[in-house]
């Protein structure tokens, strides 16, 4: 026999032999288990590589796929993979080829057994090098069979080209609430749109590069598309569930101020030293930034927030747009930014989740996570115990190299558990664990 099970513990315990005594491995909820054999209240399983394989409790497993989110060390960028019942979603992807590196390993026996690894979306929060250079390598793979790119709409040039204000593209000045405001008025939508921007030339380019792969990868029918998603679309196709069948995905923004596809127009935001007055400048990397796809993961009880590198000025826009409603409330946060010191304390008290994640690198030009956002983000939430998780912190080095940090988010539904691997450890038991009980984290 050959079936598949799943841990459904916070930690599924792998026995050595079917009298269920001596433990062997520990792995984390959702962790797939190939099934041998089987006793009346056993199954031999093999672990398919993470760590010993052996016997598991048959009340300790489930044969159904949970939601993993994977927070991936790429140094000082984004990188996360979720993978969930529906799919796999790669949100961002950082700077270098880590990301590729590590969803190589990964995904490295479904590689070797099937030669092909289906991904169903891939996002790019916002056009930061940061955040989608290391998709590029990716997406050429001709391994990775990909259903649609997502991102915001926003277009970088080298610089400022000719007939453009920014380096975003053309502006307009527009009265918005009553304050003039300058309005980013060229925008893209579909791969199509893609193409005319390369061929007009004067692109960035790792951002040339990017769009260069995904049109070749079109080509070579390993991709469906791509699109502009912003709070019109609600939801992304695929992943608009009801969170008690599965994975619903919502975007919260970025919020336009009018168009639609390569017609979207979108306010451009201030510097933070500009955010007070009736006509405040334009800031490229803010806007950028503050323009990123928001997004919003329910699953059973649970729910995380993925917010790029928001800013101030952006989080005021949404706060402004969502008025009296809170959709910002989650479980678990991706921090914005990398835990810079642009934050906004009432966003930051909207959210409030149990556990706060960092995603952050040693490039000493930022210094991310700053001390203040640290103490911020762990202030604002929920519980006496709050967790905080940094891909950065959790790195360890050894005779052997640098073991980059990953953190871990899994969840059938009712239980949620956060890991990291332990930086010593023993072979049987590598994992840093918490479970995330809601019942004691309610607000009051």
């Amino acid at each position: 026999m050959k079936t598949t099970m799943y841990g459904n513990q916070s930690e599924t315990l792998i026995y050595k032999t079917d009298k269920l005594r001596k433990i062997v491995n520990h792995v984390l909820l959702g962790t797939r288990l190939d099934v041998i054999s089987e006793t009346d209240n056993a199954y031999q399983v093999d672990a398919r590589g993470r760590g010993k394989s052996g016997w598991v409790k048959k009340e300790d497993v489930r044969d159904k796929p949970v939601l993993k989110i994977f927070f991936v060390d790429v140094g000082q960028g984004d990188g996360a993979i979720v993978e969930s019942p529906e799919g796999v979603v790669l949100v961002d992807g950082g700077p270098s080829t880590n990301f590729y590196k590590f969803l190589k390993y990964r995904y490295r026996r479904i590689l070797k057994e099937e030669g092909k690894v289906n991904i169903k979306a891939i996002i790019m929060s916002h056009p930061d090098w940061d955040h989608f250079n290391g998709l590029t390598a990716v997406i050429k793979d001709k391994r990775f069979h990909i259903g649609h790119i997502y991102h915001n709409g926003i277009i970088r040039y080298d610089g400022k080209p000719p007939g453009r204000q920014t380096e975003m593209g053309k502006t307009t000045k527009r009265t918005i609430n009553g304050k003039n405001r300058t309005v980013l008025i060229e925008t893209y939508n579909t791969l199509a749109n893609a193409k005319k921007l390369i061929d007009g030339g004067f692109l960035m380019s790792s951002f040339r590069k990017f769009w260069q792969a995904a049109i070749d990868a079109k080509a070579e029918g390993r991709l469906k598309g791509a699109k502009c998603l912003t709070i019109h679309d609600q939801t992304i196709s695929g992943f608009d569930n009801d969170p008690k069948d599965g994975l619903r995905i919502e975007i919260l923004g970025p919020v336009p101020v009018g168009g639609k596809g390569e017609k979207l127009e979108y306010v451009t935001f201030p510097d933070a030293e500009g955010i007070a007055g009736d006509n405040p400048g334009t800031s490229d990397s803010h806007t950028i930034n503050g323009h990123s796809l928001v997004l919003k993961l329910f699953y059973g009880k649970h729910s995380i927030l993925m917010g790029g590198d928001l800013n101030i000025p952006a989080e005021l826009h949404l706060l402004e747009h969502y008025g009296k409603d809170n959709p910002f409330r989650v479980d678990v946060a991706k921090a914005c930014h990398h835990g810079s010191s642009d934050y906004l304390i009432d966003y930051l008290k909207k959210v409030r989740p149990i556990a706060n994640v960092i995603s952050s690198g040693d490039n000493k030009s930022f210094d991310h996570p700053m001390s203040d956002a640290v103490g911020a983000s762990c202030r604002h939430t929920r519980g006496n115990h709050p967790l905080f998780f940094s891909t950065e912190l959790a790195r360890a080095n050894s005779n052997s190299g640098t073991h980059y940090g990953l953190i871990n988010l899994r969840s059938n539904g009712k239980t949620l558990t956060m890991a990291q691997m332990k930086e010593q450890h023993n072979k049987k038991d590598v994992w840093d664990s918490y479970t995330l009980d809601l019942f004691h984290y309610e607000d009051q």
